[in-house]
């Protein structure tokens, strides 16, 4: 039986190009992973996903990540609107300041209301992003992968 790559999607908000500090890389590390990977900057009419198997989201965190700090406006209104998000294997990242704060309980929260559940989740420091870089893409090698 021939080998046939998954195709995944990097959704992600480019504000303050914090995650695109860390999608470049990712992307290559989950290619070597045999995944097929495009990215998409959220905003606007979201992607069809139709050809995807998984999706990994990223935010951006600001400041200190107290109490309402969230995902982004744009990255929620992703997860509230984009249709076939339900039937994707789902990772997150964060990329924060200093520190994550509990951005992923919220992220889950707007999915688990979508009947959606995470596969992983990751935070990458903004200053050091390739501490630890290999989890996410490794994650979604096992986690993604797995049918």
């Amino acid at each position: 039986m021939p080998f046939t790559p998954l195709r995944l999607l990097i959704a992600y908000d480019a504000a303050g190009n914090r995650c695109g500090r860390v999608v470049s890389r990712m992307k290559v590390l989950l290619e070597e992973r045999a995944f097929e990977v495009d990215t998409f900057e959220i905003g606007g009419e979201p992607p069809d996903l139709s050809g995807y198997q998984g999706v990994v989201i990223g935010t951006p965190v600001r400041g200190f990540a107290v109490s309402d700090a969230g995902p982004t406006a744009k990255v929620a209104h992703f997860i509230e609107q984009t249709e076939e998000l339900d039937e994707k294997k789902v990772a997150l990242f964060c990329v924060y300041d200093i520190r994550p704060g509990n951005i992923f309980d919220r992220m889950k929260n707007l999915l688990n209301a979508r009947g959606i559940d995470v596969v992983t989740e990751y935070p990458y420091w903004r200053l050091q992003p390739r501490d630890g870089e290999d989890g996410l893409p490794a994650e979604c090698m096992v986690r993604i992968r797995t049918r």
